[in-house]
């Protein structure tokens, strides 16, 4: 008897952070520290918001296809189009930031910030401030916010992006070019 082989649904990386956090006054990258050093020598953060992309581009350096790179905000960023669901850029990062996630669900919550939602809002243009809106359309009730950030339940997500839309901050985005907020104000 010959067993069929199940294929694994394909993964692929997204970061959760959206870059909208501006560097803490007096801080300036320096360009070539390892995110792992950056942590060390700035153990709350390089950013307003502590919860960050550190822009030392570890991950980036460890994707062995080129998947990922740095946007003009400093923090990482996926091509999804590149990425092979390998993993090195989750092990690479050292605030957790990066997760492989089904690649046919295109819906994201680029924020992983824990704060309450007006310090959020203080914090960063682009953060998820707990609002609910999200969880509140989503027909699939795949979404809820956990610990003041929105957090998707990718068993049950069908990626139809209402939530993408819905989210006031863009916190949330879809890959396949749903417009959202974050799409009108840029």
């Amino acid at each position: 008897m010959v067993r069929e082989r199940k294929k694994r649904p394909k993964k692929m990386a997204v970061v959760h952070c959206g870059g909208g956090s501006s560097l803490k006054e007096g801080v300036v990258l320096a360009s070539g520290m390892a995110c792992e050093a950056l942590l060390e020598a700035y153990p709350e953060g390089l950013r307003a918001c502590s919860y960050g992309c550190l822009g030392g581009g570890s991950c980036v350096s460890a994707c062995k296809v080129g998947a990922l790179g740095m946007t003009d905000a400093g923090v990482a960023a996926v091509d999804p189009e590149s990425c092979v669901g390998c993993g090195l850029c989750v092990k690479a990062c050292p605030k957790q930031l990066i997760e492989l996630v089904p690649a046919e669900n295109t819906i994201a919550i680029h924020c992983a910030s824990e704060a309450a939602g007006a310090q959020t809002r203080k914090d960063c243009t682009t953060g998820c401030i707990a609002c609910g809106i999200c969880e509140k359309n989503c027909p699939a009730g795949a979404i809820t916010v956990v610990n003041h950030c929105a957090v998707i339940d990718e068993e049950h997500c069908i990626a139809c992006g209402m939530c993408a839309v819905k989210c006031p901050r863009g916190a949330i985005v879809d890959g396949n070019g749903i417009l959202t907020v974050l799409a009108e104000i840029r």
